[in-house]
């Protein structure tokens, strides 16, 4: 009878062992998932803080400045890669928007020595990123 007495009370012991592992368990879920979502939380304000950062840094630029190195972007579309990243700072792009910019402009680029050139340019000096535009 005591062997069976101490059997049951060993049973109820891992019983009660195994429920607070369990219960346990569930806590470091639980807290795993927060700690989860804290650090997307985490990764959304940072982003966010660079881009009001860069909003902040964009309210500063000489427009004239910029008007002049767009104008010579349009201008001459072979330097791209030393223009680009000027209108870049200036405009505060993230190191994304500059890198897609400048492929993009590679690419219209590409494009635009594909076409003909009109009679109204003065040969292959005078190409630039919109040479294939009118603005007329």
């Amino acid at each position: 009878m005591l062997l069976a007495r101490q059997q049951a009370q060993r049973e109820e012991e891992l019983a009660q062992s195994q429920r607070h592992i369990l219960a346990l368990q569930e806590e470091i879920e639980e807290l795993e998932r927060e700690n989860h979502l804290h650090s997307q939380q985490e990764a959304m304000l940072k982003t966010e803080l660079r881009n009001m950062e860069r909003l902040q840094k964009r309210e500063g630029v000489d427009m004239t400045y910029l008007k002049i190195v767009i104008l010579k972007l349009l201008e001459t579309a072979g330097e791209v890669e030393a223009v680009l990243p000027v209108i870049g700072m200036l405009l505060q792009f993230s190191p994304e928007e500059v890198e897609f910019s400048i492929h993009k402009c590679q690419q219209a680029y590409r494009a635009s020595t594909d076409v003909p050139l009109s009679p109204a340019s003065d040969g292959p000096g005078s190409r630039s990123l919109f040479s294939r535009f009118s603005f007329s």
